[in-house]
């Protein structure tokens, strides 16, 4: 084996890469050229050595790349069997290695069967062999290939899978950042409405305060059980709505647990207003109680209101007066309009406060559908892409068998080929033997070795006969 050169250094550590260059045959007339590409490699890097043994031509090189890797290759050619051995001489140019195989010309003679029978069965093995290393070399880069499309398949998959992720938390960290901001603006909105919602309370405690201070209560109360010590009563506010109908007004007081007894009215004759109050006892000496003041229509017949108590419900029905605004004083007036603007106030309060409520439960339960769907969209890219990777691997391994079958059927093939190719050379040197006389070769014959070849022909059709040429350097007829 030729020498190589020695890497830098003490050869610790240091990595090879090996390949393959390129190589072209080229058959003149007098010699054949093999012309191998060597790119950025210089003459001492490269080393040519001629095997006795296996009549082969050996062409190695190494050069350093970067740090302690060193490129290097290691080829093997078979040399024709007409070349002149102690001949064949190089020539580097241009990062091209040429190297000429000078031929012999030498003259047939009669040969010995057994010689011929030889040398077509060393041809026929050197054939296979070279046949075998091209099928060889042919599937080691096939593998390579598919090793090659495999990685980047994953290296795409990989990336995918990346892309998804990022997209995936990207998203999830939006919807978190909007939720975050619209709990923190439904929390500051409902700060300002019970903020607002106190303040309403606090003066609706003071105007009930200023008007029990105005209206004392004349009404007379049931008196509690018991001696009155340590009673207790519980303070409540009944729901309370009013209807207006052409001929009079009415006012539905709901009074759950209450008796038609329990009740008072009152008509408050110096404000105008009306009173209704009530008590009713609980367990042990707990007392239920309640004291409401409304307003009476400025339009009412006082002396013609009139109560009915039916199903824990008290409507009062405030008969109407037709009479002309110009002849109501003006006290009284703005007194009915006031009361009326407040109803009206205390009304639409009431119905933003239950449009507020049905709002927020409509954002909990959008928000809810929201987390849902996100939720849903995960298991779906995540279900996807894991049968997108199982769609690749199944695709590469189908490709790898159809690729393996179509390798083999194609080395069957070949083979078969090559076979029939022998079989009709041994044919058609059966049907035409060799009759032509050679020149005896120099010496005793000990160790004389021959090399057969085979000639190219061609056939020419003619009208009046067909024509057959063969090619035969360096013979001559006898």
């Amino acid at each position: 084996m030729a020498a190589r050169q020695q890497p830098r250094g003490t050869g610790l550590g240091v990595q090879h890469e090996d390949f393959v260059p390129k190589s072209e045959w080229k058959d003149q007339p007098e010699a054949t050229l093999l012309t191998i590409d060597l790119p950025d490699f210089t003459k001492e890097q490269i080393k040519t050595t001629y095997l006795q043994t296996s009549k082969m031509l050996r062409v190695t090189g190494e050069r350093p790349l970067a740090g302690r890797r060193w490129s290097r290759f290691n080829e093997v050619f078979s040399v024709p069997h007409n070349c002149l051995v102690d001949k064949i001489h190089g020539n580097f140019n241009n990062n091209s290695l040429t190297i000429t195989m000078p031929k012999e010309i030498t003259k047939m003679s009669n040969l010995p069967e057994t010689s011929k029978n030889m040398a077509e069965k060393f041809e026929k093995l050197e054939e296979k062999r070279l046949l075998e290393q091209s099928i060889r070399k042919a599937k080691e880069k096939e593998v390579e290939k598919k090793k090659k499309l495999l990685e980047e398949r994953e290296a795409i998959l990989r990336k995918l899978q990346e892309e998804a992720k990022t997209k995936e938390m990207a998203e999830r960290r939006k919807l978190q950042e909007e939720a975050k901001a619209k709990d923190r603006a439904e929390a500051k909105r409902l700060q300002e409405e019970a903020i607002a919602k106190e303040k309403a309370e606090a003066r609706k405690l003071q105007e009930k305060a200023k008007a029990k201070e105005l209206f004392p209560l004349t009404a007379t109360r049931h008196q509690p059980r018991g001696t009155g010590l340590g009673v207790q009563y519980e303070d409540f506010v009944p729901n309370s709505g009013w209807k207006d109908q052409p001929e009079a007004t009415l006012l539905t007081i709901n009074l759950p647990g209450f008796t038609n007894e329990q009740i008072k009215t009152t008509y408050l004759q110096t404000s105008k207003m009306l009173r209704v109050t009530g008590e009713r006892p609980l367990a042990g000496r707990r007392w239920s109680r309640f004291n409401e003041v409304f307003s009476v229509p400025h339009n009412c017949l006082v002396d013609k209101i009139h109560g009915n108590f039916n199903n824990n419900s008290l409507t009062i029905t405030m008969p109407k007066e037709i009479t002309k605004m110009s002849n109501l004083p003006e006290t009284s007036k703005n007194m009915a309009e006031k009361f009326e603007k407040l109803e009206e106030k205390r009304l639409l309060e009431q119905s933003i406060r239950k449009a507020k409520e049905k709002e927020v439960e409509k954002k909990k339960k959008l928000l809810e559908e929201r987390e849902a769907i996100l939720r849903k969209l995960q298991e779906e890219a995540k279900t996807k892409e894991m049968a997108e990777r199982r769609k690749l691997q199944e695709e590469a391994k189908a490709k790898e068998r159809a690729e393996a079958k179509r390798l083999q059927e194609e080395a069957i093939a070949k083979e078969k080929a090559e076979a029939r190719k022998l079989q009709e050379k041994a044919k058609a040197k059966e049907l035409f033997p060799l009759t032509a006389t050679r020149h005896q070769p120099r010496g005793t014959g000990l160790g004389v070795q021959y090399e057969d070849f085979v000639p190219n022909s061609g056939w020419k059709d003619q009208p009046e006969a067909t024509l057959l040429t063969i090619n035969l350097p360096g013979w001559y007829t006898k």
